[in-house]
């Protein structure tokens, strides 16, 4: 009796493929090569991740190439700075670009990915307005004393004002060097982050939300807005999983009802609302863990590393 050798080998194929797919869905929906079979299948942001890619990879180059175009400038003590509208002006472009990449994308879908990058670059700005001095910046090579001096010397010039006063250099707002560097580092990783999640085709994840009260109905929404109107919320029942959640910001709304109370925590928090002791966590699914817990006795939810963490 003759063994079918294409066969075997087939089959023993097919045999390593099954023990393989644990490893499959952990990659992530990546495929594996064995022999002349391609096992796996694509996530359901595949189209998405290799459309985003190419984008973010051209807005990192911009950044990067407009991050060494920054020119220092001297100030008071002979320290080094940079302008801090030279800076603002980069980071802004950066978050312009970064939304013009996802808008072309998909822009309703990606739009909590919008908003968490949205927030980040904005903090930064902020930052960067706040670690700002004034300080005295000369114009190259006019107004030190020197070139004042030369210019004065020029008799059919009438300059009464350089024969009589000091040259001042004109002061403008600055960022020292080192700050500058810490803010614009992070700036580069908000880029690099998305840039992971596309290329690695890890734009979802699969949420589990748990609480300390039985059956919570947990709704979330994306931080921010498409067309000027908020998406509709997802919503999951606790202790549950939602799949397929868009990696980004949002804000959120948990309910218990008991005994005719309907206890309510939300984030953010209303305006008016009395602050909690312990405030809740945003809902952060790119830094963040894919685990979320709601604790009603503290009035607060947050990311956790695990289901276990979520008890009572």
């Amino acid at each position: 009796m003759r063994t079918d050798r294409f066969s075997v080998t087939r089959a023993a194929a097919l045999l390593l493929a099954c023990l393989l797919v644990p490893a499959i869905l952990f990659a992530g929906g990546k495929s594996i090569q064995i022999w002349k079979f391609k096992i796996g299948w694509d996530s359901s942001t595949t189209k998405l991740a290799e459309a985003l890619t190419p984008q973010i990879e051209e807005v990192q180059k911009g950044f990067e190439k407009g991050r060494g175009e920054l020119k220092p400038v001297r100030v008071a003590g002979g320290k080094s700075a940079f302008r801090t509208d030279d800076l603002i002006d980069l980071v802004g472009r950066t978050r312009e670009s970064l939304g013009k990449a996802i808008a072309l994308v998909e822009p309703s879908k990606l739009a909590p990915l919008q908003a968490w990058q949205d927030e980040k670059l904005s903090g930064i700005e902020s930052e960067l307005r706040a670690s700002s001095v004034r300080a005295a910046v000369p114009f190259p090579g006019f107004s030190t004393p020197r070139a004042v001096a030369v210019v004065a010397s020029l008799e059919w010039l009438p300059l009464p004002r350089f024969a009589s006063t000091k040259a001042v250099a004109p002061k403008q707002e600055t960022v020292a060097i080192d700050k500058s560097s810490q803010l614009l580092d992070r700036v580069g990783k908000v880029v690099s982050q998305i840039f992971f999640l596309a290329s690695n085709d890890k734009l979802e994840v699969n949420l589990w939300v748990g609480s300390t009260a039985p059956h919570t109905a947990f709704s979330f929404w994306s931080q921010g807005e498409w067309k000027g109107s908020k998406l509709a919320p997802l919503t999951i029942r606790t202790d549950g999983t939602r799949n397929h959640v868009i990696c980004g910001l949002y804000s959120y709304h948990a309910a218990w009802s008991k005994g005719g109370v309907t206890h309510v925590i939300e984030y953010p928090n209303p305006a008016g609302a009395p602050a909690a002791r312990i405030p809740s966590e945003r809902l952060d699914l790119v830094n963040g863990s894919r685990f979320f817990c709601c604790r009603f006795g503290e009035s607060y939810c947050h990311h956790v590393d695990n289901e276990n963490d979520c008890r009572p």
